[in-house]
């Protein structure tokens, strides 16, 4: 049962991931005039620990969760292999439930994710984040336009250089339990920002390499090929070794009348070039409301990453609330969709 004006939720797992979530419930609370207080009620760890928020519990047994009427949906932060055992237990209580990326450690437990929340008919969301950036959304509307004309081919990548410190070496993100890795990891946003914007990927030929082979389980380094299913190429690149001054995560559509380049330290801008004309504009969505929505402006940024996470967990919020779903937010079918692809490269 929802208390009037108030949301209470659960955080499962409180690792970096699980505060970035706890933060984007009060960030939403401060920011926006919300029809209700997002209030994170327990959080759930297997180890017990101090939590400086007042009202919070921290528990030890997600039945103490489960068991609370008054706790509206919970939010899954834990490594991949434990996503559906989570899910399970929380669709037997009717509980809503919002997860991190990806869905599951393998394709067969994503399935099974999805055909849990659907028997019980629940609400379900999945953080694919970098979909609520005002840059992604400029770019689907100028797409829709055909301001570049027909699509010719993309590149999207994100390179990270977190792994090339030797103390993730113990992280369980490079063991194969894990259920993959930088593809896994970081390339399925890619994937999944590719099918929201342009089509589903079709076909895909990939190729992966580990560096560090004395340390790491899992990919380090992947590339793909793909074809859409209308027919549109182009290439996908993930690492989490290439160090770099500024992270590179771009993506660039090109058409044929020119090219879109979105860069995600501006996530305000896009970058359109008019092949006829020799000229580049540069369109910014700071001061539409509706591509603003929900997304932190310049000047009082916590930076894109949180930013995402708090226009995210909003939209699942806005769901569980009543207000119904939208065009933007994810929900477990598309992770399924990802897993879908990333199952199928690994296996190649």
């Amino acid at each position: 049962m929802i208390e009037i004006n108030k949301l209470n939720f659960a955080i499962i797992g409180y690792g970096s991931i699980g505060k970035t979530h706890a933060l984007a419930a009060y960030d939403a609370n401060i920011r926006y005039p919300l029809p209700y207080q997002l209030n994170l009620t327990h959080i759930v760890t297997r180890k017990p620990i101090e939590v400086k928020l007042q009202g919070v519990k921290n528990v030890t047994d997600i039945q103490q969760v489960l068991d609370d009427p008054n706790v509206d949906f919970v939010d899954i932060c834990t490594p991949n292999d434990s996503h559906m055992q989570i899910v399970e237990k929380a669709a037997a209580y009717g509980k809503p439930v919002y997860c991190e990326k990806p869905l599951a450690s393998t394709y067969k437990e994503a399935l099974q994710m999805v055909q849990i929340v659907n028997q019980k008919n629940l609400i379900h969301g999945i953080a694919f984040m970098y979909r609520f950036l005002p840059s992604i959304r400029l770019l689907k509307y100028e797409l829709q336009k055909e301001t570049i004309g027909q699509v010719i081919d993309f590149k999207i990548k994100t390179y990270h250089k977190s792994y090339l410190n030797d103390n993730k070496k113990d992280t369980w993100r490079i063991k194969k339990n894990s259920g993959g890795g930088a593809l896994l990891d970081l390339g399925v946003h890619l994937i999944d920002l590719i099918q929201f914007t342009l089509d589903d990927i079709k076909e895909t030929e990939y190729k992966a390499s580990i560096y560090f082979k004395e340390r790491t389980e899992v990919d380090e380094i992947s590339r793909c090929d793909c074809i859409l299913n209308n027919g549109i190429t182009g290439t996908l690149e993930v690492s989490r070794i290439f160090a770099e001054r500024k992270q590179t995560d771009d993506y660039v559509i090109y058409g044929t009348k020119g090219s879109i380049k979105v860069s995600l330290d501006n996530p305000y801008e896009i970058e359109i070039y008019k092949y006829e004309s020799s000229l580049t504009e540069i369109k910014n969505a700071s001061h539409d409301q509706e591509l603003m929505k929900y997304y932190a402006g310049q000047r009082n940024s916590l930076g894109f990453f949180q930013n995402c996470h708090t226009a995210s967990l909003i939209h699942f919020a806005n769901k569980v609330y009543g207000e119904g779903a939208t065009s933007i937010g994810a929900d477990f079918e598309d992770g399924l969709k990802c897993q879908r692809i990333i199952e199928r490269l690994y296996n190649i």
